[in-house]
């Protein structure tokens, strides 16, 4: 097969779009209620509004029929909790039940010490125990508390008040509710995903924001990111999108309206009208959703009917895709130039985005084009609405709207390496569950969504592991064909792998090719009675066995090498495991299954007990550095395995990043390479090239890593990057970084033959919203600035400015004068941003000012800078004059000049500065000094990411390869290292 080059479309908006055959269909069938268990291989989750039915899934997409284990009168919302043998289920505000099984039976409700309906249980990575929750704050608000428990069951101590709603940040924009919290601990960082703003997808602002610290009971409000980090997708598709008609979510518009039956021919272009009001868009009542303001709201319609015409010419010719973006309440007909394109019985109460290309089709005209709506809400509805607008896809595929995201809930991958989020939203106005994916570039955590199925990009669903097996209770000797026995007896019972023999020693290995890198993870089931050990063969040879082994009579872990004359390295298990829990409403039950996980990273290994790192901050490091296979043990006792979980890779950050150095094939590693305990693996030298290897040989895997320069240069010949494919000289990927001309360069060979250099351009746009500054209160803001992932160069801002009143800001916002003088960020490089005075809504050598509106992105023309920051203030150079009903700037004040009516000169003020906010940043970056590679090799293809971004994928059938580090005369860091194998579909 030759190569082929695959460009992801063009660049739009600074986002390269194209419509993607692996993204992963939200949202998902079955609705969650976000309680979730990963358990002997499967996926235990509520069923949303099923009340008190569970749902089963062996890969977080499929699931199976739901089955009622708590009585139909126990509402949710719900939480779920595995722990020391013991399943638990909270019915929040209503008590807790308890099982030996994930589908019970459980026992009854008990009350327990747990305050609160949005309760998390999170267990850390040393054993302790915590909850997140919501609680009403002074003002009725939400607020995040943390609790400390001492049992699943039982609290310990007051709770902690992390995280409030703090006017002038992105999440009290339209409300201070913050809630739906969930945790996750990782590379040393904790974690905190929160819900933000009203939760109503009729107010459109709800999103998941985050805070990170690294001690969980010190999480505050300046631990949060000044970005959502899983939010909307109106502002991505208005920005991909060609606008033909803007709706009323961002600033108003003007139309004809009647509420009373009008004339036959109300819907054509070009007629009269008679008795008909012109009012600003959208059009409703009532103006609130509980407390929270309807912004978009703009004109009251308390009727039981309306009809809306919106005249328009075509700007940009005729639309090669037209998309109605409509919100309605009740039953909708929408007509374009007289022609029926859209009709609806049902309400879209979130804006929704529906493809009338096919209806419109031959309906555009050169000019004096109408739009014609027709909205009837029943008499007694609770809420009136309609508002609309029409979107050119044009090439790119109509994707649903989002909104109202909510109850994040974090749940490990099948393979045992990916971490995946499933939250609640409203896709098109109606409600689902979402599944998408999580990654770190290095410390930072990035949601990839959310997602439909035609969302830009590489999505595929979770990966399955490289083998798993869980013992199916319907085969006869099957299981005797995956694994190798040595000595005891063995057998497959109950739908477990069973070790019957008390004396001795008994292994079972896996049957699979070595690899030098790779997860293995079972569940294993000490006997009751037993005094002995069971565990994993973490590695063998054929010659050697790494054995880590557990025996809960003694309370006592241990690791050693088999044969051998070392002693056994022998410690206490965490007082956190409990070989079974005794939890309140549990009768007598069998042995539990508790989870063992190993990891092997070269001569390193991982080993986790129930989730709890059994070796704090390190792992086990040894000599050990050939390919090998695990497997379990016993050692004079019986054992039970079950939900045994494999998968080749690693996951590796900091020091402990090991294992790079020459090929398989013998290409040798080069440069000077060293360990930094923060900033991962570095490679410095600048007078040679540099690269490193490392992996088995696998046909299809990801490969992702964070590179950072030791400072942004951009001399020419300084390159860095990485080998996504590696086999041999002949048959390799290289995927560089070059500064001097700002790409992506691609370059390598396919069974000996060079393919052509591949070139991408690394600029690119980021969105960007408001950064609560500590130190000054909301009203004292006059500036804004945003922190960028590294130095980067900046070459360009825009800027879409709030409009209209925020009454939870107290506040009613402007789009600034265009005369305004724009103050924006130079950055020194000890990251301290220094505003200055250089710019204005326009080019130097243009001949007058550039008009700011609203609902666009408006530019600013800026000078390109280099920093870790961009920012701008707003201030006006003199005495100016003003409005003397709003204090709102008109101009500035040439004196002797007479005043008109409602004028009067007024002083340059910080208050006049803060009646202009921007709602949103698009910031240019030309290039960055750190880039997340995501390189996907598959059978036919190799997929390039950088920072989120597909930039390429290049066609070709490369053998089975190794990646690598490279780099040429600049030195950098490679940290956050993961690979992970993705076996062909069965």
């Amino acid at each position: 097969m030759g190569i082929g080059i695959k460009r992801f479309g063009g660049l739009v908006s600074g986002v390269l779009l194209a419509g993607s055959a692996f993204g992963l269909d939200n949202p998902m069938a079955t609705a969650l209620d976000g309680a979730i268990v990963n358990y002997n291989g499967l996926y235990y989750g509520m069923g949303a509004g099923t009340n008190g039915q569970m749902l089963v899934s062996g890969n977080l997409v499929d699931w199976g029929t739901p089955v009622s284990v708590l009585p139909e009168n126990v509402e949710g919302p719900y939480e779920s909790l595995y722990r020391n043998g013991v399943f638990y289920l909270f019915a929040q505000g209503k008590g807790y039940a308890v099982s030996s099984a994930p589908q019970g039976p459980y026992s009854s409700l008990r009350k327990g010490d747990l305050p609160g309906e949005e309760m998390r249980l999170f267990q850390d990575d040393g054993g302790a125990l915590l909850s997140v929750n919501r609680r009403a704050g002074s003002k009725g608000e939400g607020e995040i508390i943390l609790q400390r428990h001492s049992t699943p069951w039982k609290t310990s101590g007051k709770p902690d008040l992390l995280l409030d709603g703090r006017r002038g940040m992105w999440d009290s924009l339209d409300s201070a509710d913050l809630g739906e919290p969930d945790i996750l601990c990782y590379r040393g960082n904790y974690y905190l995903l929160y819900a933000a703003n009203n939760p109503s997808p009729r107010t459109g602002l709800r999103e998941i924001g985050l805070a990170v610290s690294e001690n969980p009971l010190r999480l505050t409000n300046v631990d949060k990111v000044s970005n959502p980090v899983l939010v909307r997708n109106a502002e991505r598709l208005a920005r991909s999108y060609n606008v033909v008609l803007p709706s009323g979510e961002y600033s108003g518009w003007e139309g004809r309206f009647i509420t009373k039956p009008p004339q036959e021919d109300w819907k054509q272009p070009g007629v009269k009208l008679s008795g008909w009001r012109t009012g600003q868009g959208g059009f409703g009542y009532p103006l609130l959703i509980g407390d929270t303001q309807l912004h978009a709201c703009r004109t009251k319609w308390q009727d039981e009917q309306i009809w809306v015409r919106r005249e328009f010419e075509l700007l940009r010719g005729t639309p090669k895709t037209p998309v109605l973006n409509i919100r309605h309440e009740g039953a909708v007909q929408v007509f374009l130039n007289g022609k029926l394109v859209y009709q609806s019985a049902t309400p879209s109460i979130a804006y929704s985005n529906f493809d009338i290309s096919e209806a419109a089709e031959g309906v555009f005209r050169d000019q004096d084009n109408v739009i014609a709506v027709q909205a009837k809400a029943p008499k007694n509805a609770k809420y009136r609405f309609l508002d609309f607008g029409i979107f050119d896809a044009d090439d790119l595929p109509v994707e649903p709207t989002i909104y109202g995201l909510n109850a994040p809930r974090i749940v490990p991958g099948p393979n045992g390496f990916e971490t995946w989020v499933a939250y609640q939203a409203w896709w098109n106005g109606v409600p689902g569950t979402g599944l998408d994916r999580v990654f770190f570039f290095d410390k930072e955590l990035v949601i990839d969504g959310p997602t439909t199925k035609d969302s830009p990009g590489y999505h595929p669903p979770p990966a399955r592991p490289t083998f798993s097996d869980s013992f199916p209770e319907d085969e006869s000797i099957e299981w005797a064909e995956r694994w190798d026995f040595d000595g005891g007896g063995w057998m497959s019972m109950d739908g477990s792998m069973r070790q019957n023999a008390s004396k001795g020693v008994a292994k079972a290995y896996l049957k699979r090719e070595p690899q030098e890198n790779y997860l293995f993870e079972t569940f294993v089931r000490f006997p009751a009675k037993s005094k002995g050990d069971a565990g994993v063969v973490a590695w063998s040879d054929g010659e050697h066995d790494l054995v880590v082994s557990v025996n809960p009579y003694k309370k006592t872990w241990e690791y050693h090498i088999e044969p051998g004359s070392t002693m056994p390295k022998r410690y206490k298990l965490p007082t956190a495991f409990k070989a079974l829990e005794k939890a309140p409403g549990m009768g007598t039950t069998p042995a539990p299954f508790h989870r063992l996980r190993i990891t092997k990273n070269g001569g390193h290994f991982g080993v986790e007990l129930n989730g709890i790192n059994l070796l704090p901050g390190k792992p086990i490091v040894t000599k050990i550095s050939g390919a090998g296979v695990p497997g379990f043990y016993c050692k004079d006792s019986g054992a039970e395995f079950d939900g045994v979980t494999y998968t080749a890779g690693w996951d590796e950050h900091n020091e402990y990043i090991t294992g790079w150095g020459s090929a398989a094939d013998g290409t040798s590693s080069a440069g000077q390479w060293s360990h930094f305990k923060d900033m991962g693996l570095e490679q410095s030298r600048h007078s040679e090239p540099g690269r490193a290897f490392k992996g088995d040989l696998l046909d299809q895997y990801e490969f992702t890593v964070n590179v950072q320069t030791e400072e942004l240069r951009e001399r020419e010949g300084r390159l860095y990057g990485v080998f996504p494919v590696f086999a041999d000289r002949d048959n390799y990927l290289q995927a560089m970084i070059d500064a001097h001309s700002r790409e992506l360069v691609v370059t390598g060979k396919l069974r000996g033959r060079e393919i052509k250099p591949i070139r991408r351009p690394l600029k690119c746009r980021i969105a960007r919203r408001h950064l609560y500054d500590k130190s000054t209160a909301y009203s004292d803001v006059t500036s804004w600035v945003y922190e960028l992932r590294s130095e980067s160069i900046i070459s360009g801002l825009d800027l879409r400015w709030l409009e209209g009143d925020f009454d939870h800001l107290q506040q009613e916002f402007f789009v600034p004068p265009d005369d305004m003088v724009i103050r924006y960020a130079k950055l020194d490089r000890g990251r301290k941003p220094n505003l200055w005075d250089d710019g204005r809504f326009y080019d130097a050598d243009e001949p007058k000012p550039r008009e700011q509106h609203p609902g666009i992105l408006n530019h600013v023309a800026i000078r390109e800078v280099v920093g870790n920051f961009v920012g701008f203030g707003l201030y006006v150079s003199s005495a100016i004059v003003i409005d003397s009903r709003t204090g709102r700037y008109i101009r500035d004040y040439v004196p002797g000049e007479d005043l008109g009516a409602n004028e009067e000169i007024g002083d340059d003020t910080s208050e006049t500065d803060t009646e202009s906010r921007p709602r949103e940043a698009l910031i240019t970056l030309e290039v960055e000094s750190s880039y997340f590679f995501r390189c996907v090799k598959l059978e036919d293809k190799v997929i390039i990411e950088l920072n989120g971004r597909p930039m390429v994928e290049v066609e070709g059938e490369w053998p089975a390869s190794q990646v690598g580090l490279v780099t040429e005369g600049e030195p950098c860091f490679f940290n956050g290292i993961t690979l992970m194998h993705l076996p062909s579909e069965e």
